[in-house]
């Protein structure tokens, strides 16, 4: 969700001068699953916009989504795996 979130305000700047884009950093979780490690700035002190690349936040957006929809699926094999191993104990 952050990286979608950091993306959208990405866009929604595009056009504001002086404005420097952020980059959300993913990393993996032990044993399963990721989360952003880090947001970064790129610097932009001139007075131009940010020249944000609309194709790479549509590919960021696409990519985050995936990435948000394997760790939910992450989750719902472990809650389906502990209901199972509560059936077998009860």
């Amino acid at each position: 969700m952050t990286r979608q979130s950091v993306s959208a305000h990405d866009v929604a700047n595009s056009n504001t001068d002086g404005f420097g884009q952020y980059t959300a950093y993913q990393t993996n979780m032990k044993p399963s699953g990721t989360r952003v490690s880090h947001i970064a700035r790129e610097l932009n002190n001139s007075e131009m916009p940010s020249g944000t690349d609309y194709a790479t936040e549509a590919v960021e957006q696409k990519e985050s989504l995936n990435n948000l929809k394997a760790n939910s699926a992450v989750f719902k094999v472990q809650d389906r795996i502990t209901g199972a191993l509560l059936d077998i104990f009860a």
